[in-house]
């Protein structure tokens, strides 16, 4: 196999693995985080009763999902749903935000589609921030990274503030909502519809991001003829970003207190941290069972719950890790 001509991505986003490095360097952090869910809560032995699964609903149940979330609604009216919370919850001045990101896996989540072929330029990032009053943040659409969306976004998000001097906040939001009726399975990993918002903030000492790696190995762009391809090179490649990430801030495997992951199945996440040697009570997986994998959003509604459940400290170093179609890998560490 041929990787001479393949294109890798690798962002990294340092401020010191402690106070002595970073003290000198402007924080950005995250400083709320906001999310919604499908309204309809369907068991997998449903799910294989409407013939929506490919695997046996009782092997699914082994790694480790019990149900999925589904929307009838838009994934519009999600993320619609997701940002309001914050704001709500927050109180923030809604002209303060100085940037807007929207991500989302599938196509359908980057237009508002009417017969019109010039509809395809009515894209859900403007229409949220003219409907929800931001009306000083510049506006960007994220996608073609698959579950990587809102972790992209926050990079990104994360950049704009550092390289904008006057900007204060910036806004993340990913939604995905797919078709009624669709397959609910990708790879032995059960999917829910969702959305989830996350403020960045400068000079927020919650949160802080210490450094970011995304690789891309577009040679698997083919997510379906490839399938098999894909899921051999998923466990070395993961096992080498979240290496190479640490090793940017100076930390090892020790130093993480928490991984917060992306919900696809419990039994791959036992086959990785063996290999980044991380014990399995390390990990925060409460949520696959009872969420599934809701796109770009799990690894932002995992920090949430875990720091509502009282499971995160002031100072621990965080591990999110996830992985998109295309085929992306990417890895961030936190400073709670």
């Amino acid at each position: 196999m041929r990787y001479s001509s393949m294109k890798v991505w690798e962002g990294r986003c340092r401020e010191g693995s402690n106070s002595e490095q970073g003290s000198d360097l402007m924080q950005v952090g995250i400083s709320a985080i906001e999310y919604v869910l499908g309204s309809d809560r369907v068991s997998v032995e449903e799910l294989e009763a409407r013939g929506m699964l490919d695997s046996p609903a009782a092997r699914l149940s082994e790694f480790g999902f019990s149900c999925a979330r589904l929307s009838r609604e838009s994934s519009y009216t999600l993320a619609t749903a997701a940002v309001s919370k914050l704001l709500g919850t927050t109180g923030v001045d809604r002209t303060s935000i100085d940037a807007l990101f929207y991500a989302g896996a599938t196509p359908g989540c980057h237009a508002v589609v009417t017969p019109d072929p010039l509809s395809a330029f009515n894209y859900p990032v403007a229409q949220l921030q003219y409907e929800l009053e931001l009306t000083h943040a510049a506006a960007f659409g994220v996608s073609q990274v698959g579950c990587l969306g809102l972790m992209a976004s926050v990079a990104l998000a994360k950049d704009f503030l550092l390289s904008c001097e006057i900007a204060r906040r910036a806004l993340c939001v990913s939604a995905d909502v797919l078709p009624a009726g669709c397959k609910r399975e990708m790879i032995y990993n059960v999917i829910s519809d969702g959305a989830c918002a996350v403020l960045l903030e400068k000079e927020c000492d919650r949160n802080r991001i210490l450094a970011y790696r995304q690789v891309t190995k577009g040679y698997y762009w083919n997510s379906i003829a490839q399938k098999n391809e894909i899921t051999a090179a998923y466990f070395p490649t993961a096992r080498n970003i979240v290496r190479d990430t640490l090793a940017d801030v100076s930390l090892n495997s020790s130093d993480i207190s928490c991984i917060l992951p992306h919900n696809v199945s419990l039994r791959s996440w036992e086959i990785l941290l063996s290999l980044i040697q991380i014990g399995r009570e390390k990990l925060f997986a409460e949520n696959i069972a009872k969420m599934a994998h809701v796109i770009a959003a799990d690894n932002w509604i995992n920090l949430r719950d875990a720091a509502e459940t009282g499971r995160l400290h002031h100072g621990d170093k965080l591990l999110l890790f996830t992985f998109g179609f295309g085929a992306n890998w990417a890895c961030m560490v936190l400073e709670h």
